[in-house]
């Protein structure tokens, strides 16, 4: 496949939500050569999701909140987090809300005082919410920089190394391929949801920045804690779903209207609705986790029926105002008059590229911030944490790739030097025949995730699963299909054989991972660490 040109910067970054936008900012500050590369429309990803009316950001209330943050997010972690990366958010994070200012946005300070999902003590948390004005505020901004080169609708499909450094990247736009020739390449591509049937997430966070990580050499973690989710099947389709409602939940129902698990009104069940009414995604570490193993024993039924007590409009908490005000004027849903068909969606991946504290990986040049990072998240997240980890580890890899390139003798390299290694890299994958359609491929990927990846593991279907994700790239043909959507398609299931081999190794129920054949935790800690070679998979189990 031949490349149409070769463009050279001094550093280029892979994603234009938050993390993406907060680096690009930083990096133009500094007067160097930029490229901003984005999947999609400027703005994008999770960042600029219309998941709800609101969305947080959790900061360090003063000098004595510092011990008790770092207990929230350990204690959730659950001994999968990153201490070091942790000690750092908790100090730098109130310095840092600013930039989303720089970018477009107008974060204000919340009035009550309710501690975050997962959180035991009650901080600042600071809000952000109209994210189309946000958007079009950040075109305005960085459409006013000279040293700021933006691609749009254009994803990165392979870096480009040479002695161990990286050396730039090639990128697809439509059906061109070309090359970035670079010293520095920060992947803030997100997380892997896209790969999922049902989704509280853009399409377009699909997880290919993971795998075009590992083929350089970097290594992920934790991929196996995916949250999922409650949301609205009924009355509107991909709508987040408000846990905080559940204290007020008279039953679950089978879509057939059987009583699955009884509500509020059940004595023996109150207190699991009540727990379970206080965060968002699942987690084994609660007794409530029950619940949502309830829920899915119907999933094959697509969902299950919610029914309410009125007294839930009658709370005149912030957090219900707002939630319940929102439902009704922007989304038309009324909790006790509609019918309320909810069902796991996927979420945030609290795994991701393991990186130290200045958002470096193990490869030299390249950089994660965002969630394709592991960062301070464990084996559950802290609410409010995901946006602020970008803020404070974006600003960081730049500050990092700055001192880099001032020790860095790197030269421009040609045309020809990223053809040859492009060349190289597509004869070295195996392809299939051109059996299955693009669209039939990602329809069946999406079902094969969804099935074997949900709340719901085992060993049977997981191991199943990796093999009928071996049958479609047999029946796919990369090279055949390249200008269209080949080399991503390949991507994506490599995604999803990443997870399911990350989920098969994890042995117990921890978390956001459950496994049903394992429904333990386990005393001795472990992590799961999963490089790639050659195009496969190196699983690593790494003792804490």
């Amino acid at each position: 496949m031949k490349l149409d040109f070769i463009l050279n910067f001094d550093i280029v970054i892979v994603g234009s939500g938050i993390a993406g936008l907060v680096s690009t900012k930083e990096a133009v500050k500094t007067g160097k050569n930029i490229c901003l590369i984005t999947n999609g429309n400027f703005g994008g990803g999770a960042s600029y999701f219309p998941l709800k009316g609101t969305l947080g950001i959790q900061s360090t209330l003063n000098n004595e909140d510092r011990e008790k943050f770092l207990e929230d997010i350990k204690n959730i972690g659950n001994k999968m987090e990153n201490e070091d990366l942790i000690k750092t958010y908790i100090n730098e994070i109130p310095d840092n809300i600013s930039s989303l200012k720089e970018i477009g946005f107008e974060p204000w300070l919340r009035n009550d005082r309710r501690p975050a999902c997962f959180a035991k003590y009650p901080r600042d948390i600071y809000l952000i919410k109209d994210w189309e004005k946000a958007r079009e505020k950040g075109k305005e901004i960085f459409s006013n920089f000279e040293n700021l080169k933006i691609f749009e609708n254009t994803s990165i499909v392979k870096i480009i190394k040479d002695n161990e450094k990286i050396i730039g990247g090639i990128f697809k736009n439509k059906d061109k391929f070309f090359g970035i020739s670079s010293p520095i390449i920060i992947l803030a591509t997100g997380g892997i949801a896209g790969n999922f049937k049902h989704k509280l997430y853009p399409e377009d966070v699909n997880g290919i920045g993971h795998i075009v990580a590992l083929d350089s050499g970097a290594e992920v973690q934790n991929m196996e804690f995916i949250q999922f989710i409650p949301g609205f099947l009924k009355p509107k389709y991909n709508t987040l779903f408000g846990e905080h409602t559940l204290k007020y939940c008279e039953g679950m129902f089978d879509l057939n209207n059987n009583l699955i698990f009884d509500g509020i009104n059940n004595p023996e069940n109150k207190n699991l609705w009540i727990e379970r009414s206080g965060y968002a995604p699942f987690s084994f570490d609660f007794e409530s986790h029950k619940i949502d193993l309830k829920m899915i024993k119907s999933l094959d039924n697509e969902g299950v029926i919610l029914k309410y007590s009125k007294d839930l409009y009658k709370d005149e908490g912030e957090f219900y105002k707002v939630y319940l005000s929102w439902l009704k004027d922007t989304m038309g849903i009324d909790m006790c008059k509609d019918e309320v068909i909810i069902t796991p969606f996927v979420h945030s991946c609290n795994g991701g590229i393991k990186i130290n504290n200045n958002s470096e990986t193990s490869v030299k040049g390249l950089y994660a911030v965002g969630e394709i990072s592991s960062c301070i998240e464990g084996a559950n997240r802290l609410g409010g944490n995901s946006v602020g980890g970008s803020l404070v580890f974006g600003k960081r890899a730049i500050i990092s790739a700055i001192n880099y390139l001032k020790n860095s003798d790197f030269k421009e390299y040609s045309l020809l030097d990223f053809q040859l290694k492009f060349n190289d890299w597509l004869d070295s994958l195996i392809d299939g025949k051109n059996i299955l359609s693009e669209n039939e491929i990602l329809t069946k990927l999406k079902a094969i995730t969804s099935k074997a990846c949900n709340i719901k593991r085992n060993e049977k279907v997981l191991n199943t699963s990796l093999k009928e994700i071996e049958n479609l790239k047999n029946n796919f043909s990369i090279k055949e299909n390249i200008k269209s959507k080949g080399l991503e398609i390949y991507l994506r299931l490599e995604v999803t054989k990443m997870l399911i081999l990350s989920m098969l190794e994890r042995k117990e129920s921890r978390g956001a991972h459950y496994r049903e054949d394992y429904p333990y935790s386990l005393d001795d800690t472990y992590k799961i660490i999963l490089s790639r070679k050659n195009n496969n998979f190196i699983v690593k189990i790494l003792k804490i």
